[in-house]
């Protein structure tokens, strides 16, 4: 067949074919599909990009404070019912706050931003947002930590000078008790009697006393803690930063083996069995405790008994791969069987700065965050 000058070429019917574009068409079809190859290599890539970076920033991406809201959305749930600013006083990590007994007040104490020097005890008005009395506590540490009486007319603060009785609002004296007093140790939980004329304090081996007319020269265990001769029991009682945490009754000790130090059971790994002897000894019941699912990476910080001893609070906190503070509150009933009634996530470092109002329906939390410092207030089902 005679082939054109110009490439092409007539058919049976007459019908002319350019050969020079089948060849072209051929010619494009590797060159396309490696295109495609190319682009499906580059969204493979993006996708694993952002599946290795929505793991690495999960606590930040994914992490869910709930915004205060009085009531709260789900009263079977809890949940944050106000906040307010904390704006002038330093309250340190190791402090721990208190609510009055019908929950409308938080007392919380510290040196001054301004003048650390000055340190004092004050009362903020919740539903306000505003400070409502505040009183010096001369020659006091850096630390306070602060109860109140089952009546509300009574404030025991105490640091390392010791232990400070007031009333309330007014700030006058009622007792002072020196460091001296107490022991080598000075503890994380001072705690009125039930007929408020004692405060009571101490570790687990080491119960003490004071009359509010004045401190008893031979300070005796309150009752629940009566002397065992069988075993010596160690812990920290009513509050602790350690891996144990005794009722102010002497009943119960609840065991945190993620805790950072002096956690006598541990997940995985074992420890002297006389360790959990002296934890558990002259106690009628034990429970071993942990986070909530997806809280696996932090560590129990601080753990606080309600004044009745029916409801327990522990603070777990860890840092998000950005280096940023968050905190889990976790809440059980500890009437009977122990049970989780609410875990609120928090943005920030609450430390041990937790505190109940008397009934347990009421908890505060103060959190530093990006150099501010609040108070957040619960509602507990």
């Amino acid at each position: 067949m005679p082939v054109p000058a110009d490439g092409e070429t007539a058919d049976a019917e007459g019908l002319s074919v350019d050969r020079r574009d089948a060849r072209s068409s051929g010619d494009n079809t590797p060159a396309l599909r490696r295109r495609l190859l190319i682009c499906l290599a580059i969204v493979v890539l993006i996708g694993a990009i952002g599946g290795a970076i929505l793991i690495q920033f999960a606590p930040d991406l994914l992490f869910d404070e709930p915004s205060c809201a009085s009531p709260p959305g789900d009263p079977k749930r809890g949940g944050c019912i106000a906040s307010l600013p904390i704006p002038d006083i330093v309250v340190t990590i190791s402090a721990t706050v208190h609510l009055s007994p019908d929950g409308d007040t938080l007392l919380l104490g510290g040196p001054l931003r301004n003048d650390t020097t000055k340190v004092v005890l004050a009362g903020f008005n919740i539903a306000e947002r505003r400070e409502a009395w505040r009183t010096a506590l001369d020659d006091f540490g850096p630390d306070v930590r602060v109860t109140v009486s089952k009546t509300g007319d009574k404030a025991a603060a105490w640091g390392a000078g010791g232990i400070r009785v007031l009333n309330l609002p007014s700030g006058s004296a009622v007792i002072a008790v020196p460091a001296e007093a107490i022991g080598t140790h000075l503890f994380f939980d001072v705690a009125f009697s039930e007929d408020g004329n004692d405060v009571l304090t101490g570790d687990a081996s080491r119960r003490k006393s004071f009359r509010l007319a004045g401190a008893a020269s031979e300070p005796g265990p309150d009752p629940g803690f009566d002397r065992i001769d069988t075993c010596r029991p160690l812990g920290h009682v009513g509050q602790s930063n350690l891996g144990t945490v005794r009722s102010r009754d002497g009943r119960m000790v609840v065991l945190l083996p993620t805790a950072m130090t002096a956690a006598p059971v541990q997940v995985g790994r074992s420890a002297p069995s006389r360790e959990l002897s002296a934890a558990i000894c002259g106690t009628s019941s034990v429970a071993v405790l942990v986070g909530p699912a997806g809280w696996e990476d932090v560590t129990a910080l601080f753990a606080s008994f309600s004044p009745n001893n029916d409801r327990l609070a522990i603070v777990y906190a860890g840092k998000t791969p950005r280096g940023q503070w968050r905190t889990l509150i976790d809440i059980w009933d500890a009437q009977g069987r122990m049970q989780r009634l609410a875990s609120f996530p928090v943005r920030g470092n609450v430390g041990y700065r937790i505190g109940w109002s008397h009934d347990a329906r009421r908890l505060a939390a103060v959190r530093s965050r990006n150099d501010a410092t609040d108070a957040l207030i619960y509602a507990i089902p």
